[in-house]
């Protein structure tokens, strides 16, 4: 009996390192920036991030750990070993270093993600470009994508690999993805009860005059609520993850396509 022969999946490799210019990486930061502002109260969605805005201004619009941190972590989601030395150079004294220099020292260690267009069918097709560098980019953070499509719904990968999209994919072409929106019924609730326990303490403080000791039960309920509320944050899974009215692979890839690094 002849066998039939196994039908071969068109993969393609579009995803290719770049050179990054101070502009790239600022559009990076202000993007990252964006996003953060749909889910973290801490983030100010009014900041307005420029070459001339301070390390402090930064710090601030983006709820960033003191500068020793800030570079490890730097290094760890940029892929480098920049010596603290350097970056203490550019991240201090806060207040008059500006983001410049950090968009400088970025630029020049590391390199952005473009996209290679394919030939399909004798033309250049960038939209099938985006389509497999997000493939591969899904695949590079451990996703299963044999059966990933351009129909395949977003949210089927978004829950699991919601950085990738934030970061890298965006990356892609900054400023173009709509803002992220992550739910999260488990952490809303367990901040909700933080902030309900916050308003009850400050209630029975000027309630003490009648009742001395009201306060005590409700500090303690705020104390334990702390970590409770950093342990769901930590630990708990949004329950969707999505880009507006962005819902298949194909749609992100057409909104991409125009603006997308080639």
């Amino acid at each position: 009996m002849q066998s039939t022969p196994r039908r071969s999946s068109l993969i393609l490799n579009t995803l290719v390192d770049s050179t990054a210019t101070p502009d790239d990486i600022l559009a990076v930061l202000r993007d990252e920036h964006r996003h953060q502002c749909e889910y973290d109260p801490e983030a100010d969605p009014d900041a307005n991030l420029t070459f001339d805005s301070s390390i402090e201004d930064w710090r601030i619009a983006c709820d960033l750990v003191k500068w020793q941190q800030l570079a490890l972590a730097l290094n760890l989601q940029w892929g480098l070993t920049i010596p603290i030395a350097q970056w203490q150079d550019v991240l201090t004294p806060p207040k008059s270093r500006k983001l410049h220099g950090v968009c400088k020292l970025l630029a020049a260690t590391t390199r952005l993600k473009s996209v290679i267009s394919p030939q399909i069918f004798g033309r250049p097709c960038t939209t099938a470009g985006v389509f497999f560098a997000i493939r591969e980019l899904l695949e590079r953070d451990g996703a299963d994508v044999s059966r990933l499509t351009p129909s395949s719904l977003i949210s089927e990968y978004s829950i699991e690999q919601s950085r990738v999209f934030e970061q890298d994919v965006s990356q892609l072409a900054p400023g173009v993805l709509p803002s992220i929106k992550i739910l999260n019924p488990d952490y809303e609730r367990a901040t909700g009860f933080l902030t309900l326990a916050i308003f009850c303490f400050f209630c029975s403080l000027l309630m003490a005059i009648w009742i001395p000791y009201l306060w005590i039960p409700f500090g303690i309920l705020v104390l334990l609520s702390i970590p409770w509320t950093n342990h769901v944050a930590r630990h708990s899974k949004p329950t969707e993850v999505s880009f507006g009215e962005l819902k298949t692979f194909r749609d992100i890839c057409r909104t991409l396509t125009p603006q997308v690094r080639t």
